[in-house]
């Protein structure tokens, strides 16, 4: 079967004081400097048109969401749902990179989070990350967690509060974990994307609507 995917670029394009947003940073080449290469909103998009490409080629829809705020791009994807048949499975994917390794001793993981209230967001995020463990050896496992309103999942749950899609946050790496440098290059990026492309692609391949 195939999908309607919503990829969305998250911190960049936010209007107001935050309009400089670009996520979480680390110095990923050792120079002392964060350059702009080395953040999170001009990261993301290099596993996101992977990801991207790699759904058209396998006859999904991809519509790319990267401006406003959280709730007015919720608002947005939840309009554009309404004119698709009721029948056409629907995902909405909030790109991220995690911060707050820096300091602890051995690799990161990957996580995929779920909104707590969906029936089908579990074994969709499980087929992402299965997807991911395969093609990042360097992730110490890739976590499918519940994100709830309330708790340390708190941020993870607001980027994803849209309707019909079913909604997962990506938090593929850690931007300030040493051992995950290689998938934060250009290919370990599309090697991300193109993970969690299948990952999708195997779930609307065995979805039930």
């Amino acid at each position: 079967m195939k999908c309607v995917v919503y990829l969305d670029r998250q911190h960049a394009g936010k209007p107001g004081k935050r309009a400089r947003d670009t996520g979480a940073f680390a110095d990923l080449d050792g120079d002392g400097e964060i350059t702009l290469h080395e953040q999170e909103a001009l990261l993301t998009p290099r596993y996101l048109w992977a990801c991207e490409l790699a759904l058209r080629e396998m006859g999904h829809t991809v519509i790319c969401i990267s401006d406003g705020s959280y709730a007015d791009r919720h608002r947005r994807v939840n309009a554009y749902a309404g004119t698709f048949p009721s029948s056409t499975p629907q995902i909405y994917i909030a790109a991220h990179l995690n911060a707050g390794w820096a300091g602890r001793s051995g690799s990161g993981y990957g996580a995929i989070f779920y909104d707590y209230k969906s029936r089908s967001g579990p074994e969709l995020a499980s087929r992402v990350a299965r997807q991911l463990r395969m093609v990042a050896p360097e992730l110490n496992g890739v976590k499918c967690i519940e994100a709830k309103p309330e708790g340390w999942t708190r941020n993870a749950w607001s980027t994803i509060q849209v309707q019909q899609p079913i909604a997962l946050c990506a938090e593929p790496a850690f931007i300030d974990c040493p051992e995950h440098a290689e998938l934060l290059t250009p290919s370990g990026l599309a090697a991300i994307g193109r993970a969690i492309a299948a990952g999708i692609d195997a779930w609307c391949n065995t979805c039930e609507v």
